[in-house]
């Protein structure tokens, strides 16, 4: 065979090498077919695409020796080719002769039968890659995932009908239409760059976002927005609307950040009421990133990296806000599944920053997902469809540049709380799984999973303090280890609840749950008190005035509860003192915080309800679930009270029965 080969190349007939120099070069498949190749078409790179020829005469060159190296494979292939059929005959005759047969042929018609596809029969099958599709961008930008490669090239290839096939996929028509879920008539450029505030304050909400919000849930790649920025400040008609979409839903949060007696609420808003500007501003900015989407047509598969950002973060705008996301998250999955970011970056050629935007959008898209899973009843952490995508790398933007990944050094960097919180909000996951059912909690299981949170609360502290002797921990990163603390408590009372509520009125000795939840309820007021009474932590006081205050909440209410329990007389004017602190921060911020309007009410309702003469309540039945004759005042309220004591309840505002609590 290779005398066949060495005089054909003798002849001096002209060979046609097995791929186009730009396939060749980037190590993807080629059709091989007559310039430009059907893959080149595809990635519009038409007029780069050329095939070398070799001469006979002409002397050595690279591509002289890589048909050198392309007989030696060939000899080798055929070795293995020859091994693999004698191993295989007597356990595979049937099913592998045809196969075998049709390969031996082909490879000695030609080098090009022997490619690693061709042979990928001689790989087992639990160890061949499995064919991952490809990321298909059209001209206007928009990026849609094929999962498999059309067969119709191959068919066609060498053929007068290789070239100029037509395709439904390359059709990039701008007639489409936006009627559902959003305006069927799209905004003009022009009308929305008009709903952007002046210059000066968008860039005072744009670093207040990047100071305040983008390190809680690090979706973005901070270089790129600010170099994109910088252009947009140039040439603001030049701007993608997916990109202002982004701009759009970072204005929106950056407002709630802002103080009541801050200059700009009033410079924008038409409201005295600053907590009626706050709430009218990031409304209309949210909108307004909506209307941006539906001028893309986002929803009618005109999507790519930048408008599955603005989804993603937007989501997290409305639950930060109390508002429902459920279905606007059913469509941003669905999106994000067209644009595979459920396959890894690593099985497509980009480079290392699209690749860890890639991952950041697919964590935090399954961060918010769970979150909502869990409010609905829904617990189960495998709702998400089978992908093996890594987490985003533990480091800070600059660390990432086109040319690789530096990794950082000890400490926090920007993506650490939401790795953190990643990490989390799959513990929230399992707690409910565990105690939300119809039997009763397995004790091994509760005490496995406190360890899990003891274990997460000690990564913590070494994480963020390891730089503390050096220098003080920025105001940043001790916010976030105090949210972090925070919301590990939320979780200890979670887990432990079903216990404390079902011993209130059985024992006389409190067992591991009641002292666990009483230690986890005080810890969360005193980071509340912490958080709400520092200045330095004013612009994260939307998060005391939201989830701060409803986990808040929580541990107040079991505080006022302990209240009426006799065997907490020693702690009664501790206890007593804490609640009415907190009362009085709540009532303090109820003004711009519809939660802090409620659980205030609720709470002095609780605490007017605890007798100061504690030691005048009844006796409590020793009893756990024994008969009660008749219950005395003291006794019904904690009856009462342990039927509020249902932890379902306690996952999100959303999931709170407000009305039923209502004084």
């Amino acid at each position: 065979m290779n005398s066949n080969l060495n005089s054909n190349r003798s002849s001096g007939n002209v060979r046609q090498p097995v791929s186009c120099e730009p396939c060749r070069k980037r190590k993807i498949k080629c059709s091989r077919t007559h310039p430009p190749c059907d893959t080149c078409r595809r990635r519009r790179c038409a007029e780069s695409c050329l095939y070398k020829a070799q001469h006979d005469g002409e002397p050595a060159t690279p591509s002289t020796v890589v048909n050198q190296d392309l007989l030696t494979r060939i000899s080798n292939l055929e070795r293995m080719l020859r091994k693999h059929t004698e191993l295989a005959a007597d356990e595979c005759a049937v099913q592998n002769t045809p196969a075998i047969a049709e390969h031996q042929h082909t490879s000695q018609l030609s080098p090009e039968s022997l490619t690693s596809e061709n042979l990928s029969y001689l790989t087992p099958p639990d160890e061949r890659p499995q064919p991952v599709g490809h990321l298909k961008t059209s001209p206007s930008g928009n990026i849609q995932y094929q999962p498999q490669r059309s067969q119709w090239t191959s068919v066609l290839a060498n053929t007068n009908l290789s070239i100029g096939t037509p395709s439904l996929d390359d059709q990039d028509t701008e007639d489409f239409s936006t009627g559902f879920p959003l305006s069927s008539s799209p905004s003009s450029t022009g009308d929305l760059l008009s709903l952007l505030p002046p210059v000066q304050q968008c860039e005072r909400l744009k670093n207040t976002y990047f100071a305040v919000f983008s390190p809680l849930f690090h979706i973005l790649h901070d270089p790129t927005f600010h170099a994109r920025y910088e252009e947009f400040v140039e040439a603001p008609s030049s701007a993608s609307v997916s990109w202002l979409a982004i701009l759009f839903v970072i204005l929106g949060l950056a407002v709630t950040a802002l103080d009541d007696d801050d200059p700009l609420l009033k410079d924008l808003g038409r409201s005295k009421d600053p907590a009626v500007n706050i709430r009218m501003l990031s409304k209309r900015y949210r909108e307004a990133a909506m209307a941006c989407l539906s001028n893309q047509g986002v929803f009618w598969g005109r999507h790519n990296l930048q408008s599955l950002q603005a989804l993603i973060m937007l989501g997290y705008a409305l639950g930060h806000c109390q508002e429902h996301t459920w279905v606007l998250l059913g469509m941003t999955h669905h999106i994000a599944i067209a644009m595979a970011l459920h396959v890894d970056p690593e099985n497509f050629d980009l480079d290392p920053i699209q690749s860890e935007e890639r991952r950041r959008c697919w964590a935090g898209l399954k961060m918010l997902y769970t979150i909502q899973n869990t409010i609905i009843g829904n617990p189960d952490p495998n709702w998400h469809i089978k992908s093996d995508v890594k987490l985003p790398a533990d480091v800070n933007d600059i660390d990432i540049t086109l040319s690789g990944i530096q990794q950082s050094f000890a400490g926090p960097t920007q993506m650490s709380y939401l790795l953190f919180k990643f990490q989390l909000y799959d513990l929230t996951a399992e707690i409910c799984t565990e105690t939300f059912g119809t039997s009763s909690p397995s004790r091994t299981k509760i005490q496995s999973i406190d360890n899990q949170i003891c274990i997460a609360q000690q990564t913590w502290d070494s994480r963020y303090l390891a730089d503390t002797n050096i220098a003080a921990l920025p105001n940043h990163h001790a916010v976030h280890l105090h949210i972090l603390h925070a919301y590990s408590h939320q979780l200890f009372l979670l887990l432990h609840r079903p216990f404390f509520a079902h011993s209130i009125l059985g024992f006389d000795i409190p067992n591991e749950s009641q002292i666990r939840c009483i230690a986890s309820a005080e810890a969360l007021l005193d980071i509340y008190q912490t958080l709400s009474e520092t200045p330095e932590f004013a612009l994260y006081r939307w998060y005391t005035q939201g989830l701060g205050s409803f986990h808040a909440f929580h541990g107040a209410a079991v505080l006022a509860v302990a209240l009426l329990m006799p065997i907490y007389k020693p702690q009664y004017k501790r206890f007593q003192s804490v609640l009415h602190r907190t009362v009085s921060l709540f009532e303090r911020s109820s003004g711009r915080s519809r939660i802090c309007e409620k659980v205030a009410r609720i709470l002095r309702f609780l605490m007017s309800a605890a007798s100061p003469n504690q030691e005048q309540i009844q006796p409590i039945s020793p009893i756990p679930g024994g008969p009660h004759n008749s219950l005395d005042i003291g006794s019904g309220q904690l009856k009462l009270f342990a039927d509020r004591m249902d932890p379902q309840q306690w996952l999100a505002p959303s999931s709170m029965a407000w009305v039923c609590r209502s004084v």
